[in-house]
């Protein structure tokens, strides 16, 4: 069975746009492959659709960021959303995967960019944000720890989650869904 993986793009973006015109580094594709075969084994496929999903971002925590539906033959298993978010001086770039009742199971730090900070991209730190509902407003020092010299990257990433949970929560999911 051919798991297939949609690409959907969120436009436009406030500090920086992927456009369709500007595909992802490929680098980032086979990360991106490798994580959703990890959650869904069965995957193999990773096919481009044209821009489904408009928005605008204004949260200056996301900079950049798709959406995939994944799917199995005609059955959706999941989503999965890259995101490009800012740390000290730079960016840094994540994967979220969420069940197909949009409950986030795995995310990850696929590139870091800066010499301090990196500890967000601890398997540990990332599990604060599994399995919660979207409605959750994630904050550090409240329901999420805080990491000594990581505070910007803390900070962004906690951000950029709950930006991206609140747009799926406000535009993915209809009234009719009982999410």
């Amino acid at each position: 069975m051919r798991l297939l993986l949609f690409i959907f793009f969120l436009l436009p973006f406030p500090q920086g746009n992927i456009e369709e015109s500007e595909p992802l580094p490929q680098f980032i594709l086979k990360k991106i492959q490798k994580e959703v075969a990890k959650q869904y084994p069965a995957s193999d496929d990773l096919e481009t659709l044209v821009p489904a999903l408009e928005t605008e971002w204004t949260s200056p925590f996301l900079l950049k960021g798709r959406f995939f539906k994944i799917n199995s033959d005609d059955t959706s298993l999941g989503y999965a959303f890259y995101g490009v978010a800012p740390s000290r001086t730079d960016t840094f770039d994540y994967l979220l995967i969420l069940d197909k009742n949009f409950i986030l199971k795995k995310s990850k730090i696929l590139v870091y960019r800066e010499d301090y900070g990196g500890e967000i991209a601890s398997k540990r730190w990332l599990a604060q944000f599994y399995d919660q509902p979207l409605a959750t407003q994630f904050k550090t020092g409240d329901n999420i720890s805080g990491i000594s010299g990581a505070t910007i990257s803390v900070r962004s990433m906690t951000q950029s989650i709950n930006t991206v949970f609140d747009y799926i929560e406000s535009h993915l999911i209809s009234p009719t869904d009982g999410h």
